[in-house]
């Protein structure tokens, strides 16, 4: 398989938006999801269906009242269709400390509060527009989970000082600031 000079540079762009997806997630940075996806985007995962913003919304609700959360992506495969549309494969795994207190009935509830990890795959189709790749439609499927009722993988013991955190109260905020922030 040949890839082009610029099929290269796309498949960076393509990666930056399956990592930038999952700095937004675990730093809370909602407002970054726009440059992950098109506005007209399309996202069904678990009991979620329908525009990225609806996404967004769902997410917040089951994400928000969570301790802390830790996505990570590899095995990141890219396949061009076009020079403006691609598909790919992103394995996930997904870490969520779920409070005592968490709202029951849905995927991510662990009654008495633990640690929940999740394995999977975000299938995307990508496009072009505007000099610019971003979603246009993913797909998440569950290869496996993991729970540990009434254990947060050992957080509570260290100093909330050398802890993640979302928002802008973490340091992070100066990686995925664009320039003219």
């Amino acid at each position: 398989m040949t890839i082009t000079p610029e099929q290269a540079a796309a498949r960076f762009e393509i990666m930056d938006c399956a990592q930038l997806y999952c700095h937004a997630v675990d730093r809370r940075r909602w407002e970054l999801m726009a440059r992950v996806f098109h506005e007209d985007a399309t996202y069904q995962f678990f009991s979620i269906k329908g525009f990225w913003h609806d996404f967004v919304e769902a997410a917040r609700t089951l994400i928000d009242p969570m301790i802390q959360t830790h996505h990570q992506v590899s095995n990141i495969m890219v396949r061009f269709e076009r020079d403006d549309l691609a598909y790919s494969e992103t394995y996930l795994r997904a870490y969520h400390v779920v409070p005592v207190d968490y709202p029951e009935g849905t995927f991510l509830s662990l009654a008495g509060g633990g640690s929940l990890w999740i394995g999977g795959r975000y299938i995307d189709r990508l496009e072009r527009r505007d000099g610019s790749w971003r979603i246009a439609h993913r797909q998440g499927l569950v290869d496996w989970t993991r729970s540990a009722v009434g254990e947060d993988g050992g957080l509570s013991t260290f100093d909330p000082d050398w802890c993640g955190r979302p928002g802008d109260g973490d340091p992070s905020g100066i990686v995925v600031r664009t320039p003219f922030e």
